[in-house]
């Protein structure tokens, strides 16, 4: 088959790939192979459509033929990403330093490093990898986001919120790092902020949303079951509040004698006045209880 012939073979299998047609484009490559096994690219894409099925040993095995025929940063890089998924971290360490040696600026390999350091449990390194791919893209969200999370881990509270306030910048309607700046100003003793963080996530997460408006139309039209679910529900938390307050009056006026409420029992209002669909006090109780966890580690929550 001419050169021509195999060129047309590889444009109807982009053809194929484009249509979403993942098994016969990977079948088209194959036969590229069996005509010219030493037509790199068809590799690389042939490696590429195993990735996307999953199947990352075969993908491991197309790339590490193409690196046979010429080592490149995109090759060592994809196989670095299916090792990484194997959990070969070593290994996939290895193929993305291979990558770096050949073109040191190569961001999604800095970025990919950092992963594998963390899943080691080496937040040092991974530091290092995350602060690589910020210098060489300073508005890069995922990196200050995972750099956030770091910094979490090693309790480094005041470089954590730092990073995460910077991610939120980049990409203001990101939940995960809201939430994120929630728990750091717990840890902080910044309670008022903690709570603010909190109100701006149930306001705009959007399975908070929906659940709070299924939560408020089901109370203004409830179905019979519905209606003896409510009203045992509004018993049971003027129940467990008077318990509540009870226990931090006496908990006040005798700290000797009597504990403060616990943990627990503001997480059993919290989640009442969520179905209540009282988001605000639903969020007051939760960072009581949050508080009560970081001033008493030791406490249980069941």
């Amino acid at each position: 088959m001419t050169e021509a012939d195999i060129k047309r073979k590889f444009n109807e299998a982009l053809k194929l790939e484009k249509e979403g047609k993942v098994s016969q484009a990977a079948k088209v490559y194959t036969e590229i192979l069996g005509m010219n096994p030493k037509f790199q690219k068809a590799y690389l894409n042939l490696g590429a459509l195993y990735s996307r099925t999953g199947d990352s040993e075969n993908a491991i095995k197309t790339y590490q033929k193409a690196l046979e025929l010429g080592k490149t940063t995109e090759l060592y890089y994809n196989l670095g990403v299916e090792l990484y998924r194997l959990g070969s971290l070593d290994a996939a360490i290895k193929a993305l330093k291979s990558s770096l040696e050949l073109n040191k600026k190569y961001l999604n390999s800095h970025l990919l490093l950092a992963y594998c350091y963390k899943q080691q449990d080496r937040p040092d390194k991974s530091e290092l990898y995350l602060k690589n791919a910020i210098k060489l893209d300073p508005k890069n969200k995922t990196a200050y986001a995972a750099l956030a999370t770091i910094y979490f881990d090693t309790e480094k509270w005041e470089a954590a919120l730092e990073a995460a306030n910077t991610a939120l910048q980049i990409n203001p309607n990101d939940p995960r790092m809201d939430i994120l700046v929630t728990e750091i100003h717990v840890k902080l003793g910044n309670y008022k902020q903690s709570f603010e963080s909190l109100k701006k996530v149930t306001s705009s997460a959007q399975g908070f949303v929906q659940f709070n408006n299924s939560i408020k139309e089901a109370k203004q039209n409830p179905d019979t079951e519905q209606k003896v679910f409510f009203e045992n529900l509004e018993v049971l938390t003027r129940k467990k509040l008077d318990e509540f307050k009870d226990k931090l009056t006496l908990s006040k006026e005798n700290p000797q004698d009597f504990e403060a409420p616990e943990a627990q029992d503001a997480l059993d209002l919290s989640l009442m006045y969520l179905f209540h669909g009282d988001t605000e006090r639903a969020l007051k109780y939760l960072l009581y209880a949050q508080k009560n966890l970081q001033e008493n580690p030791a406490s249980e929550v069941s």
